[in-house]
């Protein structure tokens, strides 16, 4: 059986490889840091995310991954989401709606034993502005499967 850190070391150095190489050649792709607090398992949650081109109007492929430390439970997630963004005239501000799905590793200390399943969600959010012109957000997930936590709130930016 894996240690749980290992999986954890293999995790952090799959998300610093996607981050660092992420590609500058596509002007509308780009990438970013998010954490927040996750419910059922009650966990603080951290990884990386990519905003890549649009596939449609106004309608965005965000996949990511998170790490979960806490409730004596350690967690991965590869979300795949579809965001759409709404656009306001005349306003930074950007709210955005859509869904994903989840794979989500489970790694419970004591007896039980890791799992993995597959799950979906909903999520809405909102890009609010820029710091040293890096676009920031805030995202609400909410679990619709007993797979995935029952919600997710995080805050992000783009590197």
């Amino acid at each position: 059986m894996v240690s749980r850190w290992r999986v954890a070391t293999l995790a952090i150095l799959a998300a610093a490889l996607l981050l660092v190489t992420t590609g500058h050649a596509q002007a509308h792709t780009s990438a970013g840091l998010h954490g927040g607090f996750s419910s059922s398992p009650d966990q603080f949650v951290i990884g990386p995310h990519l905003n890549l081109s649009a596939v449609g109007e106004d309608l965005y492929v965000v996949p990511s991954g998170e790490i979960g430390f806490g409730d004596n439970v350690l967690t991965l997630a590869f979300n795949g989401d579809l965001q759409y963004r709404f656009v306001v005239h005349r306003s930074k501000v950007r709210p955005y709606a859509g869904g994903g799905m989840t794979m989500f590793f489970f790694d419970p200390d004591g007896p039980g034993g890791s799992s993995t399943n597959l799950g979906v969600n909903l999520l809405g959010g909102i890009f609010f502005g820029e710091m040293n012109r890096r676009p920031m957000f805030l995202d609400f997930k909410v679990g619709l499967t007993n797979e995935v936590p029952d919600w997710k709130l995080q805050f992000g930016f783009n590197l």
